[in-house]
């Protein structure tokens, strides 16, 4: 799976008497660590949205930016540099994505179950028509949920090409997977059918999930997001905390906050961010939000790939296990990830070591443009 990244935020400048919009962009792997290399060159797309008024109510109105000049990625490119006219409509937000609808993921759907769409992830950003005002270094990705009134869920990442604050491959394909398994009117399998009774079954407290490591918060905020669509009989509300360093909170807190409408009806789920050091809770220190409370699950999603941390990550996974004290249910870990390398397995030699068992593992293949690439790898754990 691809994505659409700009490097660097939407700027408008004159040229030659034209206002035009100068974009930076590549389409890479979710870590920037490959170049989508296709074999015949692919279309890109490039639509603004203004908005209007009809009847008392606003709506987007999509205008098309590429036009005059169709802009192609080619196998070998590292950067695209476009300068595209503006119309005369005051354009607030754009749209960059492959022409070929084959070819782009525009909801969950397009992703799972993997039927060859979905290669490349559209990437989205507002900009700014006055010079003095400058666009927040950020963009923001949008999938449509299978719903019937087409909700989407959105987050916002960080532009550049570093792999801190950026959507990966595993907590959007596992949020798809958990659609099509809430959602969709004919479920293509359920794969992790204890990890789904979990989620879905009816209880007399709340359910309290605990994400760690969670970056910019893509599967907590989706498991919010689909635990709200899918109504179940639960009555008490589902707590969702999120934690990870001090850095990343103002990009969970900011996509918390993009999904304040969606999560407004009773009984929707609770979102929130708390600091958490891995360093810390090996030791079982940790915050006050974490702390007071007990966790019915423990979410991580691709946490495995540095190495340094699988020592400290494990044992405060135990630790959070051990906090349950004597609770009579105990917390599991549900684990979605994507091997990049093969040091990453000592992770299950770790738990394994510290009295974790596997109850349950699926494999999600991605849509790639050859069909190769790691899949996503989902595993639920428990301790005895």
């Amino acid at each position: 799976m691809h994505y659409i990244k700009l490097l660097r935020p939407p700027v408008v400048e004159f040229v030659r008497s034209e206002r035009c919009l100068r974009l930076v962009l590549a389409v890479t792997t979710d870590l920037g660590d490959s170049f989508f290399s296709p074999k015949d060159p692919v279309e890109l797309l490039v639509v603004g949205a203004y908005t209007t008024t009809k009847d008392g109510k606003e709506q987007l109105v999509p205008v098309i930016l590429t036009q005059r000049n169709t802009p192609k990625w080619k196998a070998g490119m590292r950067v695209l540099k476009l300068d595209l006219p503006l119309p005369p409509h005051p354009i607030k937000t754009i749209q960059i994505r492959p022409a070929d609808r084959q070819l782009t993921a525009l909801g969950t759907t397009d992703i799972y179950p993997p039927t060859g769409q979905g290669l490349i992830l559209a990437a989205f950003s507002d900009i700014s028509l006055d010079r003095n005002t400058a666009v927040p270094p950020v963009c923001f990705r949008s999938l449509r949920l299978p719903t019937a009134d087409n909700q989407t869920l959105q987050v916002e990442e960080d532009m550049g090409d570093s792999i801190a604050r950026h959507i990966w491959d595993s907590g959007i394909a596992t949020v798809s997977l958990l659609a099509d398994m809430f959602l969709s009117t004919s479920p293509k399998g359920n794969p992790m059918p204890a990890l789904k009774q979990l989620l879905q079954q009816d209880r007399d407290k709340p359910l309290n999930i605990l994400e760690v490591g969670c970056g910019i918060g893509t599967l907590g905020i989706g498991v919010a997001r689909l635990l709200a669509l899918k109504k179940a009989p639960r009555q008490t509300t589902t707590r969702i905390l999120m934690t990870d360093l001090p850095e990343a909170e103002e990009r969970a807190r900011a996509n918390i906050a993009r999904q304040a409408e969606a999560l407004s009806q009773a009984p929707a789920p609770s979102l929130d961010f708390e600091s958490l050091d891995w360093i810390d809770g090996q030791n079982g220190v940790f915050g006050a939000q974490v702390q007071d409370n007990t966790w019915d699950l423990i979410v991580v999603s691709d946490c495995t790939y540095n190495t340094d941390t699988l020592s400290p990550l494990v044992q405060t996974l135990s630790a959070l296990h051990g906090h349950s004290g004597e609770q009579s249910v105990r917390p599991k870990v549900f684990l979605s990830t994507k091997s990049r390398h093969s040091s990453e397995r000592e992770f299950w030699d770790l738990m394994a070591a510290d009295g974790w068992s596997i109850e349950e593992e699926a494999t999600l293949p991605l849509p790639h443009i050859d069909g190769g690439g790691n899949p996503v790898e989902l595993y639920l754990f428990e301790k005895k």
